[in-house]
């Protein structure tokens, strides 16, 4: 007597925690996206689609900022590449007082210096270091186009759990009123006690589900604000998860598309110019270096006292070093082999991911289908249990069986449609995202602070 009437207190218990935990979760959880519109900016807030979130995302991630100082290092290089054209001006003075004859010595010796011919030495660091500013402009559209993929997938991602949380909601919604159903019927001694229990297990692990969703819900939307900088009067508008993007009929036009404007295809060429460019400030070692000089000299020591200024040609040319030009000059040119070949290697398997992620994409295609099949029959079987057991033709445990399954294949096709969308996302990545991120220019997405 004592152990059923612990045990009514503790299932009395139990029922109380759930209604309030679904209570709970059910005010926590954020209004959809449809709701929002509906509720208008008075009501909600400005809602901010993914194409302005990913706008955003790019003005203020650090992947975006460090991309864009490097570009500015090399800028700033570049520019002073420009100026080795310019003549250089110098002086070195020396003054001290000194025991002796006499008690004061100096030296001063300044002078003008005007580059003539240097073998091209100079017209090629020029060259290298423009194709550096290149290379960098074309690794801050790559930091973009990454963080780009990041926003999406993470949007996908949580697309994916406020709709398994809604789910899960309703589950937890329909065996919590079975379970009362059931309860009564064990109480009456209708049912055995083990028929309660299995249904209690269910529950819990329906809530278990839900709790994990909803959690898993809020970590990844708060990242995604936090990425995207919503203020307080603004919210992400959530698309239906069941819109997502069709594939084209072959690997084809993405090959196309990625070709004229994905980043990689610029990246190896501008590298392998760059080290053409270094071979080329080697080969002017070969030629003597001619500058046009103008110097005014004023030495005061004890045996000369001299002032005078000079005008001339300064030449310098080694000759010969025994090969060691010639070798460095040598691994240079392996080595722009090396970046040529390295670069095909990249631009290969950069087509080779396009290739698979479009076949993955179209048999992807064909499990959201196969869900969405599979879904129409678990909903048919469990309407159909459903009425026969209002006939009384059925047991309770067929019905929740059927139920759960029926829950279990709507989970199926969330995940297949989220795997659908991350991938074709990752190919929208490999062909540059051209929606968004096409004709942006560096001061559109980066709020530089000097």
């Amino acid at each position: 007597m004592k152990w059923s009437l612990a045990y009514k207190m503790k299932m009395t218990a139990s029922r109380v925690m759930g209604t309030v935990l679904i209570s709970a979760l059910t005010v926590l959880l954020p209004v959809s996206a449809h709701a929002s519109e509906e509720l208008g900016a008075a009501g909600y807030g400005a809602l901010i689609t993914l194409d302005d979130a990913v706008v955003r995302a790019l003005t203020n991630q650090a992947e975006v900022k460090r991309a864009f100082s490097r570009l500015s290092k090399e800028k700033a290089l570049y520019k002073g590449s420009l100026s080795e054209f310019l003549p250089k001006l110098s002086a070195e003075f020396f003054g001290a007082a000194s025991t002796g004859e006499k008690k004061t010595v100096s030296y001063l010796d300044a002078g003008i210096e005007q580059p003539l011919f240097k073998g091209g030495k100079i017209l090629a660091g020029k060259k290298k270091q423009k194709a550096r500013v290149e290379g960098e402009e074309t690794k801050l559209e790559e930091a973009k186009l990454d963080v780009e993929l990041g926003i999406r997938i993470l949007y996908a991602e949580v697309l994916l759990e406020k709709e398994s949380t809604r789910i899960a909601q309703g589950q937890v919604r329909e065996l919590q009123t079975e379970h009362e159903r059931i309860k009564r019927l064990t109480d009456r001694e209708v049912l055995p006690l083990y028929e309660l229990f299995g249904l209690e297990s269910m529950l819990q692990r329906s809530k278990h589900a839900l709790v994990k969703h909803k959690e898993t819900y809020d970590y990844l939307l708060g990242v995604l604000i936090e990425a995207v900088r919503l203020t307080e009067g603004e919210a992400l508008s959530l698309d239906p998860i069941t819109d997502y993007p069709e594939l084209e009929g072959s690997a084809e036009p993405y090959l196309e598309i990625s070709r004229k404007h994905d980043p990689v295809y610029r990246l190896w060429d501008l590298k392998t110019k760059e080290k053409q460019f270094e071979k080329r400030e080697l080969q002017a070692d070969r030629f003597p270096q001619i500058n046009l000089t103008a110097k005014w000299n004023r030495n005061d020591d004890v045996f000369v006292d001299t002032s005078r200024a000079m005008v001339g040609a300064e030449v310098k040319w080694d000759i010969w070093d025994f090969g060691r030009l010639g070798s460095k000059i040598n691994a240079k040119a392996h080595e722009i082999e090396e970046t040529k070949w390295e670069g095909e290697i990249k631009v290969r398997e950069h087509e080779k991911e396009i290739r698979k992620h479009f076949h993955e994409g179209r048999a992807l295609r064909e499990r959201i289908r196969l869900a969405e099949t599979l879904m129409r029959e678990r909903r048919e079987i469990y309407k159909n249990k459903k009425t026969r057991l209002i006939a009384g033709k059925l047991g309770a445990g067929e019905l929740i069986d059927s139920f759960i399954a029926l829950e279990e294949a709507k989970i199926e096709k969330l995940r297949a449609i989220t795997d659908y969308r991350v991938l074709t996302a990752r190919l929208d990545r490999l062909t540059a995202f051209q929606v968004v991120t096409a004709g942006m220019d560096d001061e559109d997405t980066y709020d530089y602070e000097e």
